[in-house]
């Protein structure tokens, strides 16, 4: 076997390659034999038919076959020989083949980028603030207030106004259209004057009284999410049903006291303080996080394989029509330009495959390991948060490559740790959004 070695980009290759001639022919008549098992050929019984004429009456299924034996083979063997860290298989390219002639061929493929990342200690990285203030413990406390608040009906005989809620039936009817059961509901709760009630409602609703009916237009903006109602003009009649006012109970030691162990309000202050630490410090962790790896991305600059960056795209596109149809939206009745939403992709796809490919070296060179106990441990935290067994979980991901992926999440988690352990902290807005600096190794 010949095989020439031609770099087409650092990270892009081409193998150009002859197989010998008494290897091919070899070949065709091994995969002959076999077709003469099974051929039938008109004036031989079954599997007997001469080779020489099962060569000429399947030449074409035998050649192709011989190329599908032949040519991943060779390259294979080209590959070890040069001991090349491929990224996919390859592209076949300008395959020549005429009997008594050896087989050539190209082999167009991708390598990953040899990588030397020195630049990996004191990174520059701005501290993120940790500290949690007495505004936020009360906001937090009335949020579950909030929470725990009940809807009373309204006793006395009054009109609805801003800041109760009235339970209304209503239909709506787009210019043009029959009526839409989307735009209709039996018992729905409306906040008057809330933030996501349409003013209309909020406008024709106030001063009713229950058992009234309204009957009124909405005009939905031009740039409404649901395309259906962009720009459009609905009608709706509605119903009134009943009018509530929102309870909220006392913020006491007693309302601690029915959350859990928590004999006085100030006990519950000291555990939403506690919580409240704990993930303002995972956020800044994550943040500081994402900006060291940023930092690395934009200082080292390298190739990156193209078929990677391509999988990339495909992976966050995918996740973006599931971020839609977890919204109600359905992807495919969106006004958009698919291709222009893709080039948007492309971008920061590179960064994704830029910076992957960064935590894997670096991984590589400070020997972070992953245990078995800490994929169990995380496969543990995926069931309980999808309600699911271990077990089904486990199995779930043995058959996605999951288990590799979970693996590799966690190396690159370890490894960023690793950096930040090593980081230079500035005070909060000190760099200035400057994305190059010096640091030593």
């Amino acid at each position: 076997m010949k095989a020439e070695l031609t770099d087409i980009s650092t990270v892009k290759k081409r193998f150009e390659i002859e197989i010998p001639e008494d290897v091919v022919s070899d070949e065709i008549t091994a995969v002959a034999r076999k077709f003469a098992k099974q051929a039938r050929v008109p004036g031989f019984r079954p599997g007997k038919a001469p080779l020489g004429v099962i060569k000429t009456r399947y030449r074409d299924d035998i050649i192709s076959e011989m190329y599908q034996h032949l040519l991943p083979h060779y390259f294979s063997d080209a590959v070890k020989e040069k001991d090349l860290n491929i990224v996919d298989s390859p592209e076949f390219e300008e395959v020549d083949y005429e009997k008594g002639a050896p087989l050539r061929f190209k082999a167009v493929f991708e390598i990953y980028p040899t990588l030397d990342v020195t630049n990996h200690a004191n990174i520059p990285i701005e501290e993120v603030p940790t500290e949690v203030t007495e505004e936020e413990v009360d906001d937090t406390l009335d949020r579950m207030v909030e929470e725990r608040a009940e809807m009373t009906p309204v006793e006395d005989d009054r009109a609805a106004g801003e800041g109760d809620f009235v339970e209304i039936s209503f239909k709506g009817t787009l210019e043009g259209e029959e009526n839409d059961d989307a735009l209709s509901a039996e018992k729905a709760l409306c906040e008057i004057g809330g933030e996501t009630t349409i003013k209309e409602f909020t406008e024709n609703l106030t001063g009713a009284r229950a058992g009234e009916d309204k009957t009124f237009d909405v005009k939905y903006r031009d740039d409404h999410p649901e395309p259906k109602l962009a720009g459009k003009l609905a009608e709706y009649t509605v119903h009134l049903e009943s009018i509530k006012e929102k309870k909220r109970p006392a913020l006491d030691d007693e309302f601690a006291q029915g959350l859990g162990d928590y004999p006085t309000l100030a006990d519950l202050r000291v555990e939403v303080r506690n919580n409240l630490e704990e993930h303002k410090q995972t956020r800044a962790d994550e943040q500081m996080r994402d900006a060291l790896l940023h930092w690395l991305e934009e200082n080292n600059e390298f190739e990156v394989p193209e078929s990677l960056v391509e999988h990339q795209v495909q992976v966050r596109l995918q996740r973006l029509m599931r971020d839609l149809s977890r919204q109600g939206i359905n992807p495919q009745q969106l006004d958009l330009d698919w291709g222009k939403v893709r080039n948007e992709q492309y971008d920061q796809a590179v960064r994704d495959v830029r910076g992957s490919l960064i935590l894997d070296h670096l991984a590589d060179k400070e020997d972070v390991e992953v245990s078995e106990e800490e994929i169990d441990k995380e496969i543990e935290a995926m069931a309980t948060q999808m309600q699911q067994s271990t077990h089904s979980v486990r199995e779930a991901l043995n058959g996605n490559n999951g288990i590799e992926k979970i693996k590799g999440q966690i190396s690159n988690t370890k490894t960023l740790k690793i950096l930040q352990d090593r980081a230079k902290f500035v005070p909060a807005g000190s760099l200035g959004g400057e994305s190059k600096a010096e640091v030593t190794e």
